[in-house]
């Protein structure tokens, strides 16, 4: 997801068997010059709404949905993020060895 509206990306989600994690902090974006969230946060909640558990799409919704002043509940994970990324890098490269 890339919402330039809070500047960052996040990807994960139930569907994906995986917490829906900051993957990206857009350069300039809200985000970073609040400096609050760093790439591999988990988000926890959006506005008072627990996203733990829920799908990619739900999160992407509730941050699409925020307006004016936004609370997120985040806990800090890199390595979790870093083995969420291997783990999508190995589908993508069988998906791709699939199709030809």
């Amino acid at each position: 997801m890339s919402d330039g509206g809070l500047g960052f990306n996040v990807m994960g989600g139930k569907e994906q068997n995986s917490p829906i994690y900051i993957s990206r902090i857009i350069p300039g974006g809200v985000a970073d010059r609040h400096g609050g969230l760093k790439r591999g946060d988990q988000l926890l909640s959006v506005n008072g709404v627990s996203v733990e558990g829920e799908n990619h799409e739900k999160a992407v919704e509730l941050l699409k949905q925020a307006i004016g002043s936004v609370k997120l509940v985040v806990r800090y994970t890199p390595k979790v993020l870093e083995e969420m990324e291997l783990r999508f890098d190995k589908q993508r490269a069988a998906r791709r060895r699939q199709q030809y």
